[in-house]
């Protein structure tokens, strides 16, 4: 019994002392950080190809009479390519559907109608039960 707890005594001691030697030890974090800035500044100037520059070269911005001047410039061809369309893109501007009177739709239902009414009376129309399409 003794051994056994001596045994595990010496192996929590270990294990205690492991604990304590792997926590970091305290140290200047604003060294560290100030370490860390200089290299990303540093790996901003110098960057590889394929990268992209990290700092793009100054540019003046463009002002209000610039920008609305290039938008007169693109205006035409946005409103032609908006009239002319490509197949499968879809008609933007559909063409107007002819507009009929109350009396011209009137007298096309009821066209129509008697159209099916014959049919129906002169047993034309399939029927809907079992045997559907026979007469």
């Amino acid at each position: 019994m003794k051994l056994l707890l001596s045994t595990c005594a010496l192996v929590g001691a270990q294990i205690l002392a492991l604990n304590v030697h792997a926590q970091p030890q305290p140290a200047d974090k604003g060294a560290v950080r100030a370490e860390r800035k200089a290299e990303g500044v540093e790996a901003a100037r110098n960057f590889m190809p394929g990268e992209g520059d990290p700092i793009p070269e100054p540019k003046a911005k463009a002002s209000k009479a610039d920008r609305a001047a290039a938008r007169q410039a693109r205006k035409p061809g946005g409103v032609e390519a908006a009239r002319t369309f490509m197949p499968g893109e879809g008609d933007p501007i559909p063409e107007p559907t002819a507009k009929l009177s109350r009396a011209e739709r009137s007298a096309g239902r009821k066209a129509s109608r008697a159209e099916v009414a014959r049919e129906n009376k002169a047993g034309e129309l399939p029927s809907f039960n079992d045997n559907y399409g026979g007469k």
